[in-house]
C-alpha cells in the first residue's frame, strides 16, 4: 500500500553540485539487486526508463539502425494510481477501474484534432487493456515499424456522460 521511491545520487570527487558530468543519471536498481531501469538527470528534472523499454530500444537499434518515437500528443494519470476514494468514485459512476485519465492534448495533435479531450479516460489500445502509462509506452514500442496505425477505445469522462466514444489515432515517429 505504502510506496517509497528511494533515490541515490552521486556527486563528483571533488563535491560540486549540480553542474557536473557525474550529475547524469544512470541505472536503477532494486532490493533483489536487479537492474530495473535508467533514470535521467537533465538540470535536475530527471524521469525514470524502465528497462522494458531500454530493451525495445535496443533492439530496434540492433534491428533498423533507428529508435522510433512514438507519439500520441497526450499526457496521461493512471486510475490505479489515484487515491482509493476517487478510484471508488470512478468504478461506481463509470464502471471502470483501470485506464488512463487525459491529463493533458497537445495542440495540434491527431488526439486534438479527433476531439479526445483532458478527462477522457483510455481504457484499451488496439483492443488491449491498457492501465498504466509503462503498458501503453510498451505497447507502442511493440508497434515500432514505420508507420503504424493505433486505434484507442476511450470512456469520455468529465461532463461527457459516460458514453463510449472510440477513435482512431495515426501515430507518427518524432
Amino acid at each position: 500500500m505504502y510506496r517509497r521511491y528511494h533515490n541515490v545520487h552521486f556527486r563528483s570527487p571533488d563535491g560540486h553540485g549540480d553542474d557536473n558530468e557525474y550529475d547524469n543519471g544512470g541505472l536503477v536498481i532494486d532490493l533483489k539487486e536487479k537492474v530495473v531501469g535508467m533514470v535521467n538527470l537533465p538540470k535536475r528534472f530527471g524521469s525514470f526508463i524502465p528497462s522494458s523499454i531500454l530493451l525495445n530500444c535496443l533492439d530496434a537499434w540492433k534491428k533498423y539502425r533507428y529508435i522510433a518515437r512514438p507519439h500520441l500528443g497526450m499526457m496521461f494519470e493512471a486510475i490505479k494510481h489515484l487515491e482509493p476514494a476517487h478510484v471508488d468514485m470512478l468504478w461506481r459512476m463509470y464502471n471502470i477501474d483501470h485506464g488512463l485519465i487525459v491529463q493533458e492534448v497537445s495542440k495540434g495533435s491527431n488526439a486534438e484534432i479527433l476531439g479526445i479531450q483532458k478527462g477522457d479516460v483510455i481504457e484499451s489500445i488496439n483492443g488491449k487493456p491498457v492501465s498504466t502509462t509503462i503498458e501503453l509506452e510498451n505497447m507502442l514500442m511493440s508497434t515500432c515499424k514505420g508507420l503504424a496505425e493505433v486505434h484507442i477505445s476511450t470512456l469520455e469522462v468529465a461532463d461527457r456522460r459516460g458514453m463510449p466514444g472510440y477513435w482512431m489515432l495515426f501515430l507518427w515517429w518524432a
